[in-house]
């Protein structure tokens, strides 16, 4: 399906809307990627509902306005896509890693199409180690580019994410790192009404079922589960997190099964 061009929010975003089943559920990609982080996912869930996915401001194909980057504003540019698309109904948003921070800011401060949420080794902190080698990424980032930033962690043959990281804009992955850095979700995560599931990946390094957990046990009533993948999950072991939120989203009554 070919990539189209929207203006929401003030920003020019690329998505893909599959369109199927009466039922939407919205993609959200990790920092670094791009709306085909969820290439071999989309296939396996087209059978049971709309699909839509895009690259989020700063990334991908969509437009990259200097930062800095806020999370509020992210959570709103997805409000702005889904009534520019006339999207009105009961939607199901899936969000990986500083994707799930997004999905969770928009289920906090837009609930009401809101039917479902999936979070997936959700990114929605750092604490002050990480934060102080993240600052360090981030300036080598802008000084030297994103090949030099990751060299130390970057093996031969690169993964399929590394290779979509490799093809970001350096100046939109520093201002979402910012984001990243200085993010606090604890009032947005107590703020969450609707069916949520937490997955860690038990393979994660990057955020471990532990950190996870933390996160789980600030939304109410919300089911967590470590399945046995790592950080990028979508793309690491699209089979199972396709079968993991058709089981979620079918007890939730939001798909039919």
């Amino acid at each position: 399906m070919p990539s189209r061009w929207i203006e929401a929010n003030g920003v020019q975003l690329r998505y893909e809307l599959q369109a199927g089943p009466p039922a939407t559920i919205v993609l959200l990609h990790e920092m670094g990627g791009m709306l085909e982080s969820w290439d071999a996912v989309v296939p396996l869930l087209a059978p049971c509902a709309s699909l839509l996915r895009y690259d989020q401001r700063g990334a991908g194909l969509s437009e990259k306005p200097p930062g800095p980057y806020a999370i509020a504003q992210a959570a709103d540019d997805l409000a702005a896509l889904l009534a520019a698309l006339a999207i009105t109904g009961p939607v199901a948003i899936v969000g990986a890693a500083v994707g799930a921070a997004v999905a969770a800011a928009f289920a906090a401060r837009h609930p009401q199409p809101v039917a479902a949420l999936a979070l997936l080794a959700p990114a929605t902190m750092l604490d002050e180690a990480k934060r102080a080698r993240t600052e360090q990424r981030i300036a080598t980032i802008e000084r030297l580019g994103i090949r030099r930033a990751f060299a130390d962690e970057t093996g031969e043959p690169r993964s399929r994410y590394e290779e979509l990281r490799l093809a970001a804009d350096p100046a939109g992955l520093a201002a979402t790192w910012r984001m990243l850095a200085g993010l606090d979700l604890d009032a947005d995560l107590a703020a969450i009404r609707c069916p949520t599931l937490v997955v860690a990946g038990r393979q994660d390094a990057a955020r471990p079922p532990e950190h996870v957990a933390g996160v789980a046990a600030r939304i109410a009533g919300a089911e967590l589960l470590v399945l046995e993948t790592g950080h990028v999950m979508a793309i690491d072991t699209p089979e199972l997190v396709a079968s993991t939120l058709r089981d979620f989203l079918a007890r939730t009554g939001f798909l039919i099964a």
